[in-house]
């Protein structure tokens, strides 16, 4: 048992169904259902990982398979639904059903001995992406990507946990990084205001 993994994901799968809850209740029905997907992807991770750290050790596979597709599934359908924030767009059943067949495809495949190796490039390349989106949004003067940016910048320190052992466990790091992102995703749903 380690308690600090407990609380940490605790919080994480915590935060995950709070700011679903709290900033996405009241978009349209494809947006919303994008980011259920990727925020609560993210909160079944950090709760499988909850039960996991707490002895259960045959919960392993399943952690790790979990972190997979929150890596894919979640990655690609937030990357969809801050485009479709970004640009106030409301997103068609066609862009549903193609963001989420995309992403399970990729989390099938990253499943596979051969291309487990390519795992970390997804989420690597999905901040790319959201920053870019952000710096565009910016230059519209929407202070949305500003949002977007700081969630971005969070999940980037998130993947980097291994390297920032010193003060802080890296499995915890990553939880309060990642809550931090997806208080910030939050904060970007919040009604549209420009920069001034």
């Amino acid at each position: 048992m380690i308690f600090s993994h407990i609380l940490s994901g605790s919080i994480l799968a915590g935060a995950g169904i709070g700011v679903f809850w709290h900033y996405f209740g009241r978009i349209s029905l494809f947006n919303r259902l994008l980011w259920g997907f990727f925020l609560l992807t993210t909160s079944m991770t950090a709760l499988v990982g909850v039960i996991h750290f707490t002895g259960n050790e045959y919960l392993g596979p399943l952690h790790r398979s979990m972190i997979v597709l929150s890596d894919t599934l979640g990655v690609v359908c937030v990357v969809t639904a801050v485009y479709a924030l970004l640009n106030q767009r409301t997103l068609s059943l066609i862009t549903f059903v193609t963001t989420v067949l995309f992403g399970l495809f990729l989390f099938i495949s990253l499943l596979l001995p051969d291309v487990r190796v390519f795992t970390p490039i997804v989420p690597s390349l999905a901040i790319l992406v959201l920053m870019l989106l952000a710096v565009f949004s910016l230059l519209q003067r929407n202070k949305r990507g500003l949002w977007v940016v700081l969630a971005a910048m969070m999940m980037g320190l998130a993947t980097k946990a291994d390297s920032i052992n010193n003060f802080i466990h890296p499995t915890d790091f990553y939880h309060y990084a990642t809550t931090l992102a997806l208080w910030f995703f939050g904060k970007a749903a919040q009604p549209r205001l420009l920069i001034k």
